[in-house]
């Protein structure tokens, strides 16, 4: 509490309402607005949560504190102000979800080019990138050609740690989106992953299994045949023959009639 208190200055802690399962709730505070909330107790570690325009500060105080922490979310930004910006940019991230088959989630007024958003990717996927007139957004005297590209996260468990250590153009990074905006430029981007560690099925691990005791005999095999072709027929045949081997040497049961015999 020390160390968030000391990243917020002038700020104040006081009680709060556990959320999420935990027991004991409190806020940093500064006059009536709160900064952050702090729940524990109950569960494993410290939920902390702050509004967007403080998330900032809580990121650069996690770091700082040295622990690690597992953020749920994270998001970046990078802002442009620049005539006809959001129709080159959405026009390439839409030509990019179409070839990738990523969803599409198109939100404002697109006949008239006013207060558009354009999201790429699904909401419950780990990665989404969103492009938004910030500027109508803003309203009043906001420049209408203010435009946002943000990139939101949500790092599956097992990424999170690492995640906890971004700077925010590690998140431009985050899977597919440095493909989708290599457009931009940006080629110091580093892929990183976020999303479900690959696990082998059953299928997959029986496979597996199967290629790493008798690889070196189907090799050998379509050598004998000639090649990789002519081993799928040869294998279809041998297969074959087997199961025809098993049928012949199945012996009939024997039919008639039972009899019942008492004393």
């Amino acid at each position: 509490m020390e160390h968030l208190l000391r990243a917020w200055p002038l700020s104040d802690w006081a009680p709060a309402k556990n959320l999420n399962g935990y027991l004991y709730g409190g806020q940093i505070r500064r006059g009536d607005r709160t900064l952050c909330h702090v729940c524990w107790g109950g569960q494993n570690g410290v939920n902390c949560k702050t509004t967007s325009d403080e998330s900032p500060v809580l990121a650069d105080a996690l770091r700082s504190f040295g622990k690690p922490h597992m953020p749920t979310r994270v998001d970046a930004c990078e802002d442009w102000q620049e005539e006809g910006f959001f129709d080159s940019v959405s026009a390439a991230l839409i030509q990019f979800a179409q070839d990738n088959r990523l969803a599409i989630n198109q939100q404002g007024d697109w006949v008239r080019g006013e207060a558009r958003t354009l999201y790429v990717g699904s909401k419950d996927s780990p990665v989404r990138l969103v492009l938004y007139e910030k500027g109508f957004e803003q309203g009043g005297d906001a420049p209408r050609d203010w435009v946002r590209l943000e990139v939101r996260v949500r790092p599956k468990r097992e990424h999170r740690l690492a995640v906890g250590r971004w700077d925010p153009l590690d998140a431009f990074g985050a899977s597919w989106v440095p493909d989708a905006i290599q457009f931009f430029g940006w080629d110091d981007l580093v892929k990183r992953a976020v999303g479900t560690v690959w696990k082998q099925s059953d299928t997959e691990r029986a496979r597996s299994a199967l290629v790493k005791q008798y690889g070196a005999i189907m090799a050998q095999w379509a050598q004998d045949v000639g090649s990789w072709d002519a081993l799928g027929p040869a294998i279809q045949a041998a297969m074959s023959e087997a199961e025809k081997n098993s049928r012949i040497g199945k012996k009939p049961l024997a039919t008639g009639a039972a009899t019942l015999v008492t004393s």
